[in-house]
């Protein structure tokens, strides 16, 4: 059985990463990108939202400061989960451009 993912740091994740590339996303759009719930997503974004991680620009999620010592060290456990999931993910490594 695998643990139980940290949600809101897959959400946060996935709006660093469209902060880093120049487009931020809505709610929808992360839903879709993660395969999650809009439902679960929604209350990781008021969560997030309610910490002041992230801020809400019209629809569009970005990231409002930096992030915590405690918060990057659950972003790292987030990465070695995945890292385990997907042992071939580091050999092939794929960048979808739009």
């Amino acid at each position: 059985m695998r643990p139980a993912i940290d949600l809101r740091m897959l959400v946060l994740s996935a709006i660093c990463v469209a902060e880093a590339d120049g487009s931020p996303m809505t709610a929808s759009d992360i839903a879709f990108l993660l395969e999650i719930p809009r439902k679960e997503t929604d209350l990781c974004l008021r969560e997030l939202l309610a910490e002041g991680i992230v801020r809400l620009d019209g629809d569009s999620h970005h990231m409002s400061r930096e992030l915590t010592e405690a918060q990057l060290a659950r972003m790292e456990h987030l990465s070695d989960q995945i890292r385990q999931w997907c042992p071939m993910m580091d050999e092939f490594p794929v960048r979808l451009d739009s």
